[in-house]
């Protein structure tokens, strides 16, 4: 079971997916980990693997002042 949605305007995403592009949303860095997870292993079922390679990571934080 993948973690909690993001929700963006109206629709919620954990995963956004464009041809062979795929963004993980997370609330935090274990979210992060756990969808990472989850797609590699559902991946071997289709023996499909991730390039760590040109894997990238962007953490965004938001803090209310």
């Amino acid at each position: 079971m993948l973690p909690s949605d993001i929700k963006i305007g109206k629709e919620q995403f954990s995963v956004l997916a464009c041809a062979d592009d795929i963004v993980l949303i997370a609330k935090n860095e274990i979210e992060i980990g756990q969808i990472h997870a989850e797609i590699e292993n559902t991946g071997r079922n289709f023996q499909v693997q991730m390039n760590q390679g040109k894997t990238k990571y962007v953490i965004v934080e938001c803090k209310n002042s």
